[in-house]
């Protein structure tokens, strides 16, 4: 046969430790409007900048301590000079190289020499709850309110997931990400050639990937091609079929009440119909084993026409397929069996800004508002309007500027120098949409996703059993993800796969079931 055939368990076993991240970003808020400061770079507004700093005393010292790509020089850096002057501080910028940066960071933590503000890649993990704990982060619940920019950006489920499980406080600020409404890139081309339309559900997703295994998509006379390729992670993760299927934690089952994804009754006909794909030749093969990115590649060579994707990768594509935009679409997921069509999106937070205990509190909250107000983000994520770009619209995300203006801004900031990487549920430009064809491309795709699909926000779960469950229980985790792959590739059956299940996994999870079911009522109850 064509296809590269399933390897047996033994070759299964070293690919498990693999994890897929779901990234999902901010929510546009109406509570609040950016604050009225402007972002004026000429001269002029410069030195009434200083006059009024002259004006308010002697600027407030704010140490930060960052994780920033070599590229950026903080040394005389510009940008941070607008800052220093709108807001009268004096930044004193520590960058760590990003390859030691959380050593540096629990260096000086754990030696007291705690900067104002700084930033944990982590968000809410181990460190910033022990840091919590220690009472080395100041608590923010009663000054976030004050500032406006802040409620603005950051949507109200970000508060819960950053809220510290040890003292019940919000200690630190999310860095926000993009919302990512996940779906599937699709090779457009092949659907033209076979006379097909984009899949809008899973009876036609299984259909095209059929089509596009044994029809000849691409019209070469050759039995090369099959429909959907993936790459796993610790689980079979595909996230918009498990969507349609309702395997997402943090709703409902469709009996009303909660329950662990493994329980859902979706659960099992989700993995039935990987099962078929499997059987039909349809799901790429080597899905077990293909390496992070591999499914990229394959959809680009023209041996799958399917992968997961969310609204940017075809922009991503584009940096090693240059005709990405001509050769492929971007769908949203398929409708389940009520012929809805939605999109679950978690917290996701590129990290989080901790502020010291012993600094000043409203100072450094003052900074992260102004980086987080309209003209903050555009000047932290673009630069100086008039010298690193020429003009910017902020609603389409379109920037003017030269190739050697864009070089130049490499050097005074980046995604991870900005405050916030997303605001209003978007970055400050589309990656790779450097020409307005590809703009165009970027929204006409993401806005046809937008009007067929619902966003459903869910929370971040921080039940601590259910958080840890993974990590305590590596061996059960394997077994399960092994069971689930065997289980594709018809190399075992429904009957031992549930044995597995009622016998070994489900009373191994029951603790912790129980601590989700409890901590998503309470979640329900306080809302």
């Amino acid at each position: 046969m064509k296809k590269i055939m399933f390897k047996k368990l033994a070759a299964i076993t070293c690919i498990m430790a693999m994890t897929l991240t779901i990234f999902n970003g901010c929510q546009k808020s109406d509570t609040a409007k950016d604050s009225a400061v402007t972002s004026g770079a000429g001269s002029t507004a410069k030195e009434n900048n200083v006059e009024q700093n002259k004006e308010k005393g002697k600027p407030v010292k704010i140490h930060i301590l960052n994780r920033v790509n070599a590229e950026v020089i903080v040394e005389d850096n510009p940008i941070l000079k607008e800052l220093e002057d709108k807001l009268n501080v004096d930044i004193e910028y520590e960058a760590p190289p990003i390859n030691n940066y959380n050593e540096k960071l629990q260096i000086s933590m754990a030696a007291g020499n705690i900067p104002d503000i700084i930033y944990n890649w982590g968000g809410a993990d181990k460190n910033y709850e022990q840091w919590a704990g220690d009472g080395l982060l100041a608590e923010l619940d009663d000054k976030i309110q004050n500032y406006p920019n802040i409620m603005a950006t950051v949507p109200e489920d970000y508060w819960n997931a950053i809220r510290s499980t040890k003292t019940g406080k919000i200690q630190a600020i999310p860095k926000c990400n993009v919302d990512n409404y996940w779906g599937f890139i699709i090779n457009q081309q092949w659907l033209d050639n076979l006379g097909l339309k984009a899949p809008t559900n899973l009876q036609e997703l299984k259909e095209v990937a059929h089509q596009f295994t044994h029809n000849d998509p691409d019209k070469n006379g050759k039995d090369d091609t099959y429909g959907l390729s993936y790459a796993m992670g610790t689980f079979v993760d595909m996230i918009p079929i498990k969507t349609a299927f309702g395997v997402v934690d943090g709703i409902k089952d469709t009996d009303g009440q909660y329950k662990i994804g493994q329980k859902k009754s979706g659960y099992i006909p989700y993995l039935t119909y990987l099962r078929d794909l499997y059987a039909d030749g349809a799901l790429d093969p080597e899905f077990f084993t293909n390496e992070y990115a591999v499914d990229d590649e394959k959809l680009a060579a023209g041996t799958a026409g399917i992968k997961v994707g969310h609204q940017v990768d075809v922009m991503g594509l584009l940096a090693n397929t240059p005709d990405a935009c001509e050769r492929f679409t971007y769908i949203g997921p398929p409708a389940n069996d009520k012929g809805e069509r939605n999109s679950y999106i978690t917290p996701s937070m590129w990290g989080a800004w901790m502020i010291s205990a012993d600094a000043d509190v409203d100072k450094c909250l003052e900074l992260l508002d102004y980086g987080m107000s309209k003209d903050g983000f555009v000047l932290m994520s673009l630069g100086r309007e008039g010298v690193d770009y020429n003009s910017y619209d902020y609603e389409s995300r379109s920037v003017d500027r030269t190739a050697e203006q864009e070089n130049t801004l490499k050097g005074i900031t980046s995604s991870y120098f900005t405050f916030t990487y997303a605001k209003d549920g978007s970055s400050a430009i589309v990656e790779n949409a450097t020409t307005k064809e590809r703009l165009d491309k970027y929204y006409n795709d993401y806005n046809a996703m937008k009007s067929v699909v619902t966003g459903i926000r869910v929370p971040s779960i921080k039940a601590p059993l259910y958080t840890t469950f993974s990590a305590d229980n590596p061996d059960l985790i394997t077994k399960l993800s092994q069971m689930e792959v065997q289980y594709i590739v018809g190399e075992t059956d429904l009957k031992t796969f549930e044995e597995f299940l009622n016998n070994t996994y489900f009373p191994a999870a029951e603790a912790m079931n129980t601590e989700y079911v409890q901590w998503m009522e309470d979640y329900d109850a306080a809302k």
